[in-house]
């Protein structure tokens, strides 16, 4: 069997936020599987050689993968669609690394009408269960778990990568499991433990463009509360938001300055939530609700 270096199927340039690659492996499926997953992240207006490649090669257990960055092992035996979810931890890792001109969140972030909303929130939080269905709900996704800033321009940028979905929500988001007809995986090995859900052209989930802030929602799944919302001051929102900066520190003062004016900037809730869908008509209806008002129908800051 050909290794992946001389593999069966290669993605075209990929890119998550400054990082820049591209993935090869000896199975034709698992080659597709991987172009479905990483679709939003195609890097069209690159011509550059690319800097890493991920090479998924069969291992000797029937059916098992091994995954590689360059020269460097990343796992070892696993099924086909697990594999691809060590690809996807990667390059969320080595996008955090790569992308210094940033301010970076543990949060993802929408778009709406030319408006960002930012989730900030630990793991377990429920925030991707939150933005996967305010995507759903047809609002633009900008990304479920790395947030970009703009300082300079003060802008949201995209980083359309997969939205993760964990077993604890495969409840709330069955629509968006990969097994089902017409989904990318086909059940079993091809799908994962965790489910990586595609995003862009052909998926009915929309990429949302680079955006000013409008929303700092702060999600916390509590299965016995209440889904509410509850607005936070400017001192709150700025704490929500250092407590869940990935590179604070060595922007200093600039990422101090910034975190202040998106704590102003933006209207900022907490967010009690056991009902997804009571969650999303929330949040959908606080953002339709401060379009409608604003001049020329865009949401504006307090």
């Amino acid at each position: 069997m050909p290794s992946a270096r001389e593999g069966a199927h290669r993605t075209p340039s990929l890119r998550g936020l400054s990082y820049r690659f591209a993935v090869r492996t000896d199975d034709e499926r698992l080659g597709h599987l991987v172009d479905a997953v990483l679709a939003g992240l195609r890097d069209t207006g690159d011509t550059a050689p690319v800097e890493h490649w991920y090479s998924l090669t069969s291992s000797d257990r029937a059916g098992t993968v091994d995954v590689r960055r360059d020269d460097e092992e990343i796992a070892r035996r696993q099924r086909p669609g697990d594999a691809v979810g060590w690809v996807v931890w990667d390059v969320n890792r080595s996008a955090a690394e790569a992308s210094g001109d940033h301010l970076l969140f543990h949060a993802g972030a929408l778009e709406a009408g030319g408006t960002g909303v930012l989730v900030p929130g630990a793991s377990g939080s429920g925030k991707s269960t939150l933005v996967a269905g305010l995507v759903r709900a047809g609002l633009g996704y900008l990304t479920d778990e790395l947030a970009a800033y703009d300082m300079a321009h003060g802008m949201l940028v995209p980083y359309p990568k997969p939205i993760t979905v964990k077993p604890g929500s495969f409840a709330a988001l069955a629509d968006m499991d990969p097994a089902r007809p017409g989904g990318t995986g086909s059940g079993g090995a091809w799908t994962g433990e965790e489910w990586q859900v595609t995003v862009g052209e052909g998926t009915g989930r929309l990429i949302g463009r680079p955006c000013e802030p409008g929303f700092v929602v702060v999600p916390r799944y509590d299965p016995g509360a209440e889904t509410a919302l509850t607005r936070l001051s400017d001192t709150e929102a700025f704490f929500a938001l250092a407590v869940n900066a990935v590179n604070l520190l060595p922007h200093g003062s600039t990422a101090t300055e910034a975190l202040g004016r998106l704590a102003a900037g933006c209207r900022c809730y907490a967010l009690a939530m056991s009902d997804l869908d009571e969650a999303c008509r929330l949040v959908a209806g606080l953002v339709a609700e401060a379009g409608a008002a604003a001049p020329g129908g865009g949401a504006r800051g307090h």
